[in-house]
């Protein structure tokens, strides 16, 4: 992605659908972190491409935050060799002694999430490193059973190589505010670390933007960076924040069909009368969802229109009914004129998806 005030990221080998990523929303999104929780230290979640919307420009674009958390050690060191120094965090943690070498090389913080990798790292390494012990307080993904945190505590803290210790742990699910696992789940971090004096982190974007009671230090903001919701009853504007990535294309073509007329692969869509049907250079190539139904949204020229048929490797047809269209016009697929997440759910699947779909396959080039 070409930098500037916003830049764009085009497909491989001149395809018309791209993708925009506007910076300018994603510094508002981070403000809208401040106002959710305020006087927390801010660690910007930018694991598997900041999702799809580009790892390196994305933290370029987010110094304000205290620390960037990523998935993987190569994510990490990826920043660390375009110059980055702010705070890593690993959330994988290491898988070996060499990995677990790196991070004490390049100053990452590895999450420990697995009894063996504390002791590996009280045997492996003489260098002091920052480390986060992970508590599974009910996602049941990665942690270390409340049960035995104490015991594995203590082990951390009489290590000469550990410098700063935390704790962190995940919610399961914060998407739905009226889940009572929620609140489990703080209680039981609460429990956990009653008598561990540590920085602590527990929220992620559901969390920030709807239970305040799991602030702690630290929060993990991701989705909301990218500006889609983080709530099932709550949308993105209804929030406060902005779509940071676009994905656009332009009108093809426009076919004047007859009622009865099957459209796209498998003919599972018929024209109901007489009508023009559009085609717009985008599909799943691109990162558009092969499986999104006719009936899913498509804006063009100030109004939604509906897809129609399946959508093709380099294209997709909607219902031009009642609107004047022509070859050229621009289509937006989601973004500022129609939500992410408003398409992910005519397509059965969550925004994090799309965006990291369409942002990879946009920079491909």
């Amino acid at each position: 992605m070409s930098q500037g005030p916003d830049h764009d990221s085009s497909a491989p080998n001149g395809r018309i659908a791209r993708v925009h990523i506007n910076r300018e929303a994603l510094h508002h999104n981070l403000e809208r972190v401040r106002f959710f929780a305020p006087g927390r230290r801010i660690m910007a979640v930018i694991k598997a491409n900041a999702y799809g919307h580009g790892l390196l420009n994305c933290a370029n674009d987010l110094l304000a935050a205290d620390a960037f958390a990523l998935a993987t050690l190569g994510e990490a060191l990826e920043l660390r060799y375009a110059g980055i120094s702010k705070p890593l965090v690993v959330l994988q943690g290491f898988a070996d002694t060499a990995e677990l070498s790196l991070m004490a090389q390049y100053r990452l913080q590895p999450v420990l999430h697995q009894i063996w990798q504390i002791e590996q790292l009280c045997a492996a390494i003489t260098e002091p490193l920052d480390v986060w012990l992970k508590v599974d307080t009910g996602m049941h993904r990665l942690g270390i059973p409340p049960q035995q945190v104490a015991q594995a505590w203590q082990q951390l803290k009489q290590s000469r190589v550990v410098s700063e210790l935390r704790l962190m742990s995940h919610f399961a699910n914060s998407d739905d505010v009226y889940n009572l696992n929620n609140n489990k789940q703080i209680e039981c971090f609460i429990n956990t670390k009653s008598n561990i004096d540590a920085e602590c982190s527990m929220a992620n974007s559901g969390a920030i933007t709807a239970l305040p009671g799991s602030h702690f230090d630290w929060v993990r903001p991701g989705i909301m960076l990218y500006g889609a919701s983080p709530l099932q009853q709550r949308t993105a504007a209804e929030l406060g924040l902005k779509a940071v990535m676009s994905m656009q294309s332009k009108l093809i073509a426009v076919q004047r069909l007859c009622k009865g007329d099957a459209v796209g692969y498998g003919g599972t869509w018929a024209c109901p009368e007489d009508m023009p049907v559009g085609v717009v250079a985008a599909g799943y190539a691109d990162g558009y969802p092969r499986h999104a139904p006719s009936g899913t949204s498509v804006w063009i020229n100030g109004r939604v229109c509906p897809l129609v048929g399946r959508v093709s490797m380099d294209s997709l047809c909607i219902d031009l009914r009642g609107l004047d269209a022509i070859p050229g016009d621009r289509v937006v697929l989601w973004g500022d004129e129609l939500s992410v997440d408003q398409v992910a759910a005519h397509a059965g699947t969550i925004a994090y998806e799309l965006l990291c779909h369409a942002g990879n396959s946009a920079r491909l080039s």
